[in-house]
């Protein structure tokens, strides 16, 4: 189909589809955004990791999925479906997260968290409920499949210990022709009746429909056989008022910043501006799309990486009309400046778009919670952008231009005449405010500190909504007394609900259980009757776990400025790909360590959220990066007699525009999610958006500045 009214119409009506099916979703298989899955810091609920107890040895990955199940099995006794139960075999442990009962009002997660973890007891009883052998007695259970005369039929092979076989062999010779029951707890799990005396330690239970039922019992039956039970000390909960407050309000952050993008882009670039938007919107609805069919967890983050995706997407907008711009320039017609400005502009798009895939593939791969999220929506905001910013971009307008009434200069911006700037030249005063930077970072860090927060150390911080009557003194004395740890106290108005917020936070690396967590809990409320100290958050981590969060931070970040390294070494191998991509890589820790002293100066400890900060400017950098080389390398084959100076100086002037739209676009975004989480106190989003906004100036900064600069420093070198 040709661009036209057919294929304007065809992508409209291809957007109003979307919306539609976003909106209603299709049936009970295709949820619609508004049926998407929350994650717990949205719907409020439990995240906690259990752990065997009592076990001299590492548990196997058969008895880790034994545990599993009894996990699933009381969940499902608890109606709590909506839940994801997974084992960790390498570290052997079991992760469960699950949001909290809809309409609950009485938030207890230590009650929920203590009753899955409790050492599953099994039990073979007579018709009267008399225990005649405990599961301690059992060594294994295993589906197996008969065939008699061509007929299957589906059984569980029992093995009991020695003294198994004999309490079977006497409760077997009593009960000939009754039934045997077996209890999970107090569930009853199987009847089966007894046919003859059973010796020697071995049985059957037969009576099975499939296999499925057979291996079912079996797992159940060996779950009450394990030598284990379950705990956690690392756990964290957040209550559901709480989570939905921040939803609401992160949901008006997205819309506002996608109004500014879109006054800024069409006031800015005209019929481009206008294409970019709907372009956008259609974008936007995709992502939530991906996000809500396969019911993928959203969770504040992701939401606030939904956000950021939009400032960062709209770059593509803006490389394309910035190029249809310099071939009205060249005095191109309307529909020959869009088809060579898209044309163009693709090798920038399409190299920083995988630059930012990298990254997002990073977070996905090594992280967890925060960045995982953030790094799916990441993710996937890259893969349409490629598709929706190019070809659904280019043939709009194109369709747009058809039409007379468009097909008009007064719809287009003309680039006005580039002023050379000399960039090389003024190296030494780029390389003068860098160490300005780096020196006033450095004595931030001796004079505040460096703190890791308690996901990377361990620790305890508990949070509580109280009454205005609460005495911090009081409730420090009270807390420290119960725990034997010295505990810093603080209150906090919560500008969402006007309500009193008493964070508590607990001196050294332990985590604590969830009745110690409750203990305290009665502690503060016996420093008064009106202090009414109800849980809102809690985040509990032991030391070892947070270690192992940081060496995943540290490596993630380690991957990703190696892999931009060997991109841009392979894809600009025309202007000496290596020095281009070590100069880039030097540009690239520029910024990680702007960020990092801006985590230092406000004091805000490192977390995950500085991780995917990082790794989010390092591809946002490098994608303004890539811009400046590529324009290098086309300026280089049209005069390959150009010197080193010149290419630098000529191709990022002319990029500088771009450079700056873009990260105006994406400032814009960061500022509007930084103003509303500041304002309404949403810490996890706070600790994520003011260094984001540091990160965004020294990646603009950083790439018109001091990567090209490097790069045609080393290029002179190299001829000398």
């Amino acid at each position: 189909m040709k661009p036209g009214k057919k294929m304007l119409t065809g992508i409209l009506v291809a957007l109003a589809a979307l919306c539609a099916l976003a909106v209603f979703g299709l049936g009970s298989d295709v949820k619609g955004i508004l049926d998407m899955r929350y994650g717990i810091d949205i719907r409020g609920g439990v995240e906690a990791i259990f752990e065997p107890q009592d076990l001299n040895r590492k548990p196997t990955e058969a008895e880790l999925q034994t545990a599993r199940e009894i996990i699933e099995t009381r969940m499902d006794n608890q109606n709590i479906s909506d839940r994801e139960v997974t084992v960790d075999k390498n570290a052997g442990y079991i992760i469960v997260q699950f949001p909290w009962k809809s309409g609950e009002t009485n938030f207890n997660p230590e009650d929920a968290i203590a009753e899955l973890g409790e050492m599953a007891e099994l039990t073979f009883r007579d018709p009267d409920g008399k225990v005649l052998i405990q599961g301690k007695n059992v060594k294994t259970a295993a589906p197996e499949t008969t065939t008699n005369n061509g007929i299957k039929a589906y059984e569980v092979a029992l093995s009991f210990d020695q003294e198994g076989a004999k309490l079977f062999e006497d409760a077997t010779g009593n009960l000939i022709g009754k039934r045997m029951s077996i209890y999970m707890d107090n569930d009853l799990i199987s009847s089966p009746t007894v046919q003859t005396k059973i010796s020697g330690g071995q049985a059957v239970i037969t009576g099975m429909q499939d296999y499925n039922e057979a291996k079912s019992l079996a797992e159940k039956i060996n779950a009450g056989a394990l030598p284990f039970s379950l705990a956690t000390s690392n756990f964290s909960t957040i209550s559901p008022a709480l989570g939905n407050n921040a939803l609401n309000i992160m949901i008006y952050a997205g819309i506002a910043a996608f109004f500014i993008i879109c006054v800024f882009m069409i006031g800015f670039y005209k019929l481009p501006g206008i294409t970019a938007c709907i372009t956008l919107f259609m974008q936007m609805i995709i992502q939530m799309l991906a996000i809500s069919i396969p019911q993928y967890t959203l969770t504040l983050p992701g939401i606030a990486g939904i956000i950021l995706t939009l400032g960062m997407t709209v770059d593509t907008n803006i490389i394309t009309s910035e190029r249809i711009s310099d071939e009205l320039k060249k005095g191109a017609s309307i529909k020959g400046a869009v088809t060579y400005g898209y044309k163009n502009a693709f090798s920038s798009v399409f190299d920083g778009n995988v630059t930012a895939a990298i990254i997002a593939a990073i977070l996905m791969a090594l992280g967890s919670g925060t960045m995982l999220s953030f790094g799916y929506t990441l993710m996937i905001g890259m893969i349409v952008n490629l598709f929706v910013g190019i070809w659904v971009s280019k043939h709009l307008l194109l369709s747009f231009i058809e039409n007379k009434k468009f097909n008009d200069m007064k719809h287009f911006r003309v680039r006005k005449d580039i002023k050379t700037i000399p960039f090389y030249q003024k190296k030494y005063l780029f390389a003068i405010i860098s160490g300005v930077i780096t020196i006033a970072g450095i004595v931030g860090c001796f004079t505040k500190g460096v703190a890791l927060d308690t996901q990377f150390t361990g620790g305890a911080v508990l949070s509580y909504s109280v009454s205005n009557e609460a005495d911090t003194e009081k409730i420090q004395a009270a807390v420290e007394k119960e725990t034997n740890r010295p505990v810093t106290v603080q209150i906090k108005e919560d500008n969402m609900t006007g309500l009193k917020r008493l964070s508590v936070t607990f001196a050294g690396n332990a985590g604590m259980s969830p009745d110690e967590q409750k203990a305290i809990t009665e502690a503060i409320n016996t420093t008064s009757d009106k202090v009414d100290a109800k849980l809102s958050e809690t985040y509990v981590v032991e030391p070892y776990i947070g270690a192992k969060a940081l060496r995943n931070a540290a490596l993630a970040i380690g991957l990703a400025l190696l892999f931009i390294i060997v991109y841009v070494w392979v894809r600009f191998s025309a202007i000496s790909g290596l020095p281009a991509g070590i100069t880039a890589m030097i540009a690239l820790f520029h910024d990680t360590m702007v960020v990092f002293f801006a985590f230092v100066l406000f004091g805000i400890p490192l977390n995950d959220a500085f991780v995917a900060v990082v790794l989010t400017i390092i591809g946002y950098s490098i994608n303004d990066t890539i811009v400046i080389y590529d324009r290098i390398r086309e300026n280089k084959k049209n005069d390959s007699k150009m010197s080193v100076v010149d290419l630098v100086n000529i191709s990022t002037s002319q990029t500088l525009g771009r450079s700056i739209n873009t990260s105006m676009a994406t400032a814009i975004c960061v500022v509007v999610i930084m103003v509303a989480s500041m304002y309404f106190q949403i810490e996890s989003i706070i600790e994520f958006s003011l260094p984001m906004l540091f990160g965004v100036i020294t990646g603009c900064y950083s790439s018109i500045c001091v990567a090209g600069t490097l790069w045609a420093m080393w290029e002179k070198k190299k001829e000398k």
